[in-house]
């Protein structure tokens, strides 16, 4: 054929890329380069045609496929739907959430997410009626927070239906077929499992087997992604080759032959699936899986990265929207580097032993996803190699040991609980593995997420160095391939105060109804003031530490509490408790506010000097830069914590930033007696009526007026009273909730804005 299967693939994926991006110009840019290199050497121009070809038909299969997602789709308070549950109902406690197809003829409403707000006892192909609120999700409103929309797109999912009473809901007609008899064994061996383990193990198994976190508590699961294995919980190439081997074990004390091991292999493989759910890395993993049989059957060489290719090409002809799915990207890269990378390295190493694959194996697929994991969860993780060492074989051992015991426990629980007992002994084994491991010296690091240019370099530059051991002309590249590389991966562990020196840089960040300010100096230091906070979820584990992460940020020289409401002070705790901080500044006249127990608790573990602020005074944070403390005042007093609020001023050569806090329309009124022209003004409390202060508007004059607000939030923020007065001053609005985050830079002379969400101001 013109085109290997992995050239057909990278090919059609380029297509896709191309349609995606709207890279037009540079897309007719390499046609016009692939044009002339046919030009210049006839014999390529088969292979150049054919790939065009290929790329070609990527484009049109996504345009065709993949509606874009509109900035205008349309709410409906209430909306009426009939369709057909297409995966299964989790219920996390507070919420059941599942997918429904429905019969519309809208593209963006053929398939939709459904949140019910109450455990419902739906399964797999019941037909259902429903009836709430129609919503598209709002996209995330700062840089490194997981992107909803665009995760849901590739699962052909544009809207959210939120049913609110269970009366709104009923069932059509019940399922049929062998979804609910899969569905039933599933359930049975889950409640096995519970029961026959304690619950934190009983979780993590649970996870390995089914895929994502269940019962699992954060801490946990954040402590498999630091320290590189978290994969184990994405069901996946590793799930389905243990399932194999497993069935090949049982075929083999069966006696069967190699078409008798083929067949029970594939109908496990189905089964699993059916099981699962079918998310996209088991189909990727399944597709392999079948088409490696048929290569290891048929005797052919190279069939592993073949059947790779070939699955990865049927996935994205069927949805081309699944190249941008994690999963998918990481399973196709990570089995990748397992069969095309590591035979590559292990011809390099003398000598030949088991042990020297069992090590090289987790290297090759970590050289493989590096930048990935890099750029979506900001983690460069040195140990990982180890951990993946110490705890795959623990996690087949473990996996194998559930699959046996969930296809015992619809018949007997004793005989279940006989494997599932030394699966958890192995799953207590991962933990303290993983409890060894993330206490080492840099065992992982918060790095930035990498850019598209620099993830596109690694990659060339692994491409480079292969080609280099293969083409003797290019021999002489490899040690510079390698050196390059070496640098990439020095630039990407570089902390972030390296990066725009001589540039102060304030970052109000989305969280939703509440309050969280960055601040990077000019000379590098790292300031938080306040954390947002929600008694709905956990803003600091959510947002603000994912947004931290995502510039690479690894500790803060300073943290302020304007005061102790949740929203602004909740999140600011789970920050202060997960990274290193050198210095707390929380309100003098709020000192022993009850409020503040969790913050002192963790600044007297920890050894964080606290500073108590008042008005009159300056911080020393660098040279160069002015921050002031306007309130509260000395002799403060009085029932209200909002008025006792931290107001600070910070100037950076002309350019000046107020942030009031909570305090009143009266406090602003005494503060603006001695105020000059602000460039941004922060409203206090999220532009509620009683910060409506008309005359202090006036005195300060801002350019820009920041208010730090949520979404649709049930308090009427901010005020029309507020809107009006501040466009009467003459400021310019910007919201979190209409435009996310919002970052200022300035150089001492001028600033430039930038907004998360790109809507006007």
């Amino acid at each position: 054929m013109l085109l290997s299967w992995p050239a057909v693939l990278i090919c059609l994926g380029s297509g896709i890329l191309a349609a995606y991006f709207q890279v037009w110009l540079f897309t007719a840019v390499l046609v016009a380069i692939a044009v002339m290199t046919g030009l210049m050497r006839p014999q390529t121009r088969r292979q150049l045609a054919a790939a065009g070809g290929v790329a070609l038909a990527g484009i049109m299969i996504y345009v065709l496929n993949v509606p874009p997602f509109p900035a205008d789709l349309e709410e409906q308070a209430v909306v009426k739907v009939i369709g057909r549950v297409a995966s299964i109902p989790y219920f996390n406690g507070d919420k059941t959430v599942f997918m429904v197809e429905t019969n519309n003829r809208s593209p963006y409403r053929q398939r939709l997410r459904v949140v019910c707000l109450f455990p419902v006892d739906f399964h797999r192909g019941d037909r259902v009626y429903l009836e709430g609120r129609l919503k598209p999700p709002r996209p995330p409103g700062n840089p490194g927070q997981f992107d909803f929309p665009r995760y849901l797109i590739t699962q052909g999912v544009y809207y959210n239906l939120t049913v609110s009473d269970s009366a709104n809901t009923h069932l059509v007609e019940a399922g049929r077929g062998p979804l609910i008899w899969m569905d039933s064994l599933r359930s049975q061996a889950e409640d096995v499992t519970r029961q026959a383990l304690p619950q934190a193990e009983a979780a993590i198994l649970l996870g390995m087997i089914w895929g994502g976190r269940a019962d699992m508590d954060d801490q946990q699961y954040e402590d498999f992604q630091n320290t590189g294995i978290v994969h184990i919980f994405s069901v996946g190439g590793l799930h389905v080759g243990f399932l194999l081997l497993f069935i090949n074990m049982l075929a083999s004390l069966a006696g069967l032959g190699n078409r008798g091991r083929f067949v029970s292999g594939i109908a496990a493989l189905l089964v699993y699936g059916t099981m699962v759910a079918w998310p996209p890395p088991v189909i990727r993993a399944v597709l392999m899986g079948v088409l490696g049989l048929v290569a290891y059957l048929s005797g052919r060489e190279n069939g592993l990265l073949n059947a790779l290719s070939i699955a990865g090409i049927i996935m994205l002809l069927v949805n081309p929207a699944s190249l941008f799915d994690l999963s998918f990207q990481l399973t196709m890269l990570a089995t990748g580097g397992l069969v095309y990378l590591f035979p590559k390295l292990r011809s390099l190493l003398p000598g030949s032993s088991w042990i020297k694959d069992i090590a090289l194996l987790p290297v090759c697929a970590e050289i493989a996803i590096l930048p990935l994991i890099a750029y979506h969860f900001n983690i460069f993780t040195p140990c990982s190699l180890l951990t993946n060492i110490a705890t795959t074989y623990l996690a087949g051992a473990a996996v194998i040991l559930g699959f046996t015991a969930s296809i015992l426990a619809p018949f007997s629980f004793a005989l279940a609980a006989l494997f599932l007992q030394p699966a958890g002994m192995f799953i207590d084994l991962i933990v303290a593995v993983v409890d060894w491991i993330k206490d080492l010296p840099g065992a992982y690091l918060y790095v930035a997420s990498p850019s598209m240019v620099r993830i596109g370099l690694y990659y060339a530059l692994i491409a480079l160095a292969l080609l280099s051991l293969q083409m003797a002309s290019l021999r002489k590249l490899f040690k510079p391939a390698l050196g390059i590389l070496l640098i990439w991966l020095v630039v990407l562990v570089i902390p972030p105060g390296f990066h725009d020196r001589d540039e102060l840089e304030m970052v109000f960040i989305d969280v939703g109804q509440g309050d969280s300010i960055f601040i990077k100096t000019p000379g590098g230091k790292t300031v938080l003031v306040d954390g947002g906070g929600s008694q709905l979820f956990d803003v600091g584990r959510k947002v603000v530490l994912p947004y931290l992460h995502h510039r690479g940020i690894r500790s803060l020289d300073l943290v302020i509490s304007t005061h102790a409401d949740i929203d602004h002070l909740q999140g600011l705790v789970r920050v202060v408790d997960a990274m290193p901080v050198r210095q707390l500044g929380i309100p003098a006249a709020l000192a022993n506010d009850e409020g503040y127990r969790p913050l002192h608790d963790l600044a007297a573990e920890k050894n964080i000097p606290t500073l108590y602020l008042e008005a009159g005074q300056s911080l020393r944070v660098e040279e160069g830069m002015q921050v002031e403390i306007l309130n509260p005042p000395k002799q403060a007093g009085g029932d209200d914590a909002n008025e006792e609020s931290v107001v600070l001023s910070i100037s950076h050569g002309s350019y000046t930033a107020l942030l009031t806090g909570d305090v009143s329309a009266a406090r602003l009124a005494l503060m603006g007696e001695r105020l000059d022209p602000v460039t941004i003004l922060k409203i206090p409390h999220h532009g509620s009526k009683g910060s409506l202060a008309r005359g202090f508007y006036q005195k300060t004059d801002p350019a820009w007026a920041v208010i730090s607000v949520g979404a649709d939030n049930p308090f009427g923020h901010p005020h029309p009273l507020v809107v009006a007065a501040l466009q009467e001053s003459g400021a310019r609005i910007l919201r979190t909730d209409l435009q996310g985050a919002i970052t200022i830079f300035s150089n001492g002379y001028d600033y430039h804005i930038q907004t998360h969400i790109l809507n006007q101001p």
